[in-house]
């Protein structure tokens, strides 16, 4: 079953986010009520999600299965092809992320109107690729 510190995290975790939505009501500031209410609802859903789910698994009938999905999780992080596969979707979707803003702060720059979201844009896609190359450059030296 849970732990007692993670039935206490989740516990706080649903009373913070009925909190917010509490506040969220009272609160009379157009944009900022609503969003104050949007996370709080978020916050107590996914600590309700979290505690049922774990109470669903941990019942007698469904703990078996869950042990079972648990090792077989254990195994797929473990094995090595597995991993590969992940670091290469990683890859391209980084390069799709890379492309994007370069293609995006293109066609935003041929409007001419945008010059702060073009800026952003380009900015972002310049620093994910200089990001990505001192990393492979420090994974390289460590390895």
């Amino acid at each position: 079953s849970m732990k007692k510190k993670d039935r206490i995290f989740w516990a706080v975790y649903i009373v913070a986010g009925m909190v917010m939505m509490a506040v969220g009501l009272k609160l009379d500031i157009e944009y900022y009520s609503t969003l104050l209410f949007a996370i709080g609802f978020s916050f107590m859903t996914n600590g309700l999600v979290r505690v049922v789910g774990n109470w669903y698994h941990m019942r007698p009938e469904n703990r078996e299965e869950y042990q079972e999905k648990l090792r077989r999780q254990q195994i797929n992080l473990k094995d090595e092809r597995k991993m590969q596969l992940r670091w290469r979707a990683g890859y391209i979707a980084w390069s799709v992320t890379v492309i994007l803003c370069f293609v995006g702060a293109f066609v935003m720059s041929l409007f001419q109107k945008y010059t702060a979201l073009v800026a952003a844009l380009f900015g972002l896609a310049v620093l994910e690729y200089v990001a990505a190359t001192v990393i492979y450059k420090h994974l390289c030296r460590k390895m």
